[in-house]
């Protein structure tokens, strides 16, 4: 039998096992995938929830997107097409519809029920950024959402574990690289059942036939100390203008941000954002959310748990129809590239409430490259492989910004030798820019530049995604702003910032990417830092 609570030791190490549940789930996903962009950049999350579909606790290494958007996807299938009484041992569901799951369609969403003594006691979710899904290649050149590939709705991908043959030949037929796919999809299903059995088995371990005091513990814990924290910041409502690329061309967006700070409760308000962009870089209101909320709780409360309890004092509103709440068909195979800013203007508005609780603008989002042709060494095959770049963290209230370092995504570099031996590329350079960052009494973290050359006789098709060609990282406080990004092509001629382009063998690609905004007047920087600096060839 369960207890009627858990006192504080125990709840402590029950907490800590069930992380170590959720991340050995995590790795099973990862080196059981068949793909760079989950098994090198970890572009993926695992959440444990009770029955509600509330978060209990998340993978360690995981993208903060998914975190927050797959609880919503499973409360979203349990009060639709699968209420709680019609799970059965061995299901499993699936759906990549942006306005459910993650906000694009590469992003597939699986979850999996949990039943322990016939009962069923939670849901485990996975959500992973597949190789392809179909449409044209994963970017913001989709002209609407028909042009962004195969859209999955709600479906079983196992009926009482009998996989859904019609499924999985459906998703080959539409995709260019189906054994990454595939082969990723079913990682994420064995995720999900490792996690099933870590939690069987420490049930069964401890004496517990239900989760849900635990999770009840665990969630009210999380919100009782973020609520300790935002009360503890003066009210009053906040506002901040920011401006983006947009296009990179001519097109600009601008996002107005309003934070209104009352007792133990946020609400952030998007209206004056800009109108749904031609781009696919909107984003669906479950993924502003979570890159809203996200970057509150590492203001307030960075070392308080993850879960649902977290997020339930804060509220997020964007007009309906624009950047960040995107509706019908627009495009938002981009989406990330909207959601990665959300941070600035948040910690924009915050910085007049709680200024030592913030950090610069960084040289985020994070650039997105990908590549797809046929690899001549390898039979031929078709691939689609992914790699993010980095610009610089934002410098913070005590502390110079890190180089190369994603905020608020996680994602990892693909090594160098990775991307050789699976795309027909050589790279040149991949250095740190100085003078790339914004001064200030800290430093922002600088940028980065890389440099590669197409090797296939046959060419490549490479989307590209960058930000900040036109715009800044914002300093704060006084702290100075950061350069702006580049990205060329020889033999020279026209590279979209946003979009697709077709190389030929002998092509060099540069790029650039930005360092993050400075924090704090500079004529207050320590002298021996300014030395570092000088000693190390990051300032000249």
């Amino acid at each position: 039998m369960s207890p009627k609570t858990f006192d504080g030791i125990n709840l402590s190490i029950l907490w800590s096992r069930l992380l170590a549940i959720v991340d050995e789930a995590g790795t099973a996903l990862q080196r059981t995938s068949f793909s760079t962009v989950t098994r090198e950049s970890n572009d993926f999350a695992v959440v444990l929830m009770d029955t509600q579909g509330r978060s209990i606790a998340q993978s360690t290494i995981s993208v903060p997107s998914f975190l927050g958007v797959i609880p919503m996807m499973a409360k979203y299938l349990l009060n639709g097409d699968f209420p709680l009484d019609s799970w059965k041992p061995g299901d499993v569901v699936t759906t990549n519809d942006p306005q459910l799951c993650a906000g694009h369609k590469p992003d597939v969403g699986v979850v999996s029920p949990i039943f322990h003594q016939n009962k069923l006691v939670g849901f485990i979710g996975t959500i992973s950024h597949v190789p392809d899904i179909g449409g044209v290649l994963w970017g913001a050149g989709a002209r609407d959402a028909y042009e962004e590939g195969l859209l999955i709705p709600p479906t079983k991908l196992y009926a009482e574990g009998v996989q859904n043959e019609t499924l999985i030949s459906l998703i080959e037929n539409n995709v260019r690289a189906p054994m990454q796919t595939i082969g990723d999809i079913r990682a994420q299903v064995a995720a999900n059942d490792q996690g099933r059995k870590g939690l069987i088995s420490l049930m069964s371990e401890v004496g517990l036939d239900t989760i849900e005091i635990l999770a009840e513990q665990i969630i009210g814990a999380s919100e009782k100390a973020m609520r300790d924290a935002i009360t503890a910041a003066p009210d009053g409502t906040y506002k901040y203008t920011y401006g983006a690329d947009g296009d990179g061309l001519d097109e600009p967006v601008t996002i107005e941000c309003s934070i209104t700070i009352a007792g133990d409760e946020i609400c952030v308000d998007y209206e004056g954002t800009s109108d749904a962009h031609t781009l696919g870089i909107n984003a669906v209101l479950n993924y502003t959310y979570a890159y809203t909320a996200y970057p509150i709780k590492c203001t307030f409360s960075p070392d308080v748990p993850n879960n649902d309890g977290a997020f339930k004092p804060i509220t997020v509103k964007a007009p309906r129809g624009s950047l960040l709440n995107a509706t019908g068909y627009v495009p938002v195979g981009a989406r990330n590239m909207t959601g990665n800013m959300l941070h600035a203007p948040v910690f924009g508005a915050l910085v007049q409430a709680v200024p030592e609780q913030v950090q610069a603008d960084c040289g985020a989002p994070c650039w997105c490259v990908v590549l797809n042709g046929r690899h001549p060494e390898k039979d031929n095959m078709e691939f689609v492989e992914y790699f993010f770049l980095n610009g610089g963290y934002g410098a913070r209230p005590t502390r110079d910004g890190e180089g190369i370092l994603s905020f608020p995504t996680n994602v990892s570099n693909v090594p160098i030798e990775v991307l050789e031996s699976s795309t027909p590329i050589r790279y040149h350079e991949k250095s740190l820019i100085p003078n790339s960052a914004g001064m200030g009494k800290y430093r922002g973290g600088l940028g980065q530049k890389i440099i590669f050359e197409v090797l296939n006789e046959s060419g490549l098709n490479m989307s590209v995604l960058t930000e900040k060609l036109k715009t800044v990282s914002k300093g704060l406080i006084g702290g100075k702003d950061s350069i702006h990004g580049k990205i060329s092509i020889s033999p020279e001629r026209f590279i979209p910032p946003k979009g697709i382009i077709r190389l030929k063998k002998g092509d060099i690609i540069t790029m650039e990417m930005p360092g993050g905004g400075g924090y704090g007047n500079e004529k207050d920087r320590d002298p021996e830092l300014i030395k570092t600096d000088n000693d190390l060839g990051y300032i000249t």
